[in-house]
């Protein structure tokens, strides 16, 4: 038989319904039979209660009025305890459960308590401890009946609850499918919104760029880029840790600095090409690396002969030849060109206005792509929900024809776009 899944809650309540009613209807005479149990002892205690009042103001010899207070005292203590005992107005499998296990517990202690009592009252009270024995007895005998219809009949009220869970995870997991599948939706158009975005500021970009002069602007700035990783790594290469140790032995007193190469010394360190091209630390190189050679050379340095010989011959190379002056020369050449058309407004405020583009661009690249991951995520959440969805409806089905010997399909729901 085929069933939509959203017709088998309704479905199932009717088929668990009438599978029930039997139970449902045994479950019901037991509570009967605990109720009436308990309004007997209930009864039985208040009376005990009442008679023993009447005997403490009558007794007069200790023994008698020691009995009626510790009968008394019991007789509250049981009015008490039975009290506390509810039936449950819902019949489930848990609330008998705990039925039957106040009833097991209020008959052990009521028995104790008996027991305890004939010891101290010294033979008195016979027939009411004989009643008191009757009272225990039927409440613990209406336990075991709880006990055997929960081993028994009462199965079924375990089978229905597994199924009704079922039910239930069936609509949790329903319900967060539908929230990650409109996330996805959501993440989805705002990547798209995004990606629109961006390819709108990527032809604003190509549009901002066309411009002659800002072309020049940014050849020469690719120029000098080019310039400043070939200072790093070929004009500079093997002195860059010479030079820091150069500045540590100069902080330190151990070599002979001015103030002005030591700043300047320290700007190199941080930015090579910047300072090698500033008017104010460029002129500082050569000196600086004369003083590493004067340094090397009185074995402060504490570099391998190795490393050495290769520092020596590159600060030569640097000291005796035009390389660093040409390359210096070089670099404020595009620097001044870069300065001089920059110089005029229009390029100017197109140089700022492609930097700001550039921004957004990034920005909203970054977006999207913080968009497709919590999409991604989205999606793996979903597979794993429809894995989960897909095992709750198999298991439906299976426990139906196990607890209710009947054979269904349900209808899986068309998977969303």
């Amino acid at each position: 038989m085929k069933i939509r899944i959203d017709e088998y809650d309704n479905w199932l309540d009717k088929e668990l319904e009438k599978a029930l009613r039997p139970t449902r209807s045994k479950a019901g005479r037991l509570s009967d039979d605990a109720r009436r149990a308990l309004d007997e002892a209930r009864s039985f205690f208040e009376e005990l209660s009442r008679k023993a009042d009447g005997n403490l103001a009558t007794k007069k010899d200790p023994i008698s009025y020691r009995a009626a207070r510790v009968v008394g005292r019991v007789a509250r203590e049981g009015v008490s305890g039975i009290e506390k005992i509810q039936i449950p107005q819902e019949v489930s499998w848990d609330s008998f459960k705990v039925l039957r296990d106040n009833l097991a517990n209020t008959a052990r202690s009521l028995r104790e308590s008996r027991n305890n009592t004939q010891r101290e009252i010294h033979g008195l009270y016979l027939l009411d401890m004989l009643s008191f024995s009757g009272v225990v007895e039927r409440i613990a005998k209406v336990g075991e009946k709880i006990s055997n219809f929960l081993e028994g009949d009462g199965e079924n009220l375990q089978r229905a609850k597994t199924l009704t869970s079922i039910v239930e995870t069936i609509h949790q997991v329903g319900l967060q499918l539908d929230e990650k599948r409109k996330e996805s939706i959501e993440l989805e158009r705002t990547r798209e919104g995004l990606s629109s975005t961006v390819k709108e500021l990527s032809s604003e970009l190509e549009k901002i760029t066309s411009n002659d002069s800002l072309k020049q602007v940014l050849e020469i700035e690719k120029e000098l880029r080019k310039e400043s990783r070939e200072f790093r790594t070929d004009t500079l290469t093997h002195l860059r840790r010479p030079l820091r140790k150069l500045r540590d032995l100069s902080q330190r007193g151990e070599i002979a600095l001015r103030s002005e190469e030591r700043e300047a010394l320290g700007e190199y360190i941080q930015s090579p090409y910047r300072s090698f091209l500033s008017r104010n630390s460029g002129p500082y190189l050569t000196p600086i690396l004369t003083n590493l050679k004067s340094a090397l050379d009185s074995g402060k340095m504490g570099l391998s002969h190795r490393k050495t010989t290769r520092v020596v011959v590159q600060l030569d190379q640097l000291t005796t030849t035009e390389h660093l002056s040409q390359k210096q020369g070089k670099g404020r050449n595009l620097l001044g060109q870069r300065q001089r058309l920059l110089h005029d407004p229009t390029c100017k405020n197109l140089y700022l206005e492609r930097k700001i583009v550039l921004k957004k661009i990034d920005d909203g690249k970054k977006d999207e792509l913080q968009a497709m991951e919590r999409r991604h995520l989205a999606e793996e959440k979903i597979n794993t929900l429809n894995k989960h969805f897909e095992e709750l409806l198999v298991q439906a089905e299976s426990k139906t024809k196990e607890y209710l010997s009947r054979d269904i399909q349900i209808e899986r729901p068309r998977p969303s776009r």
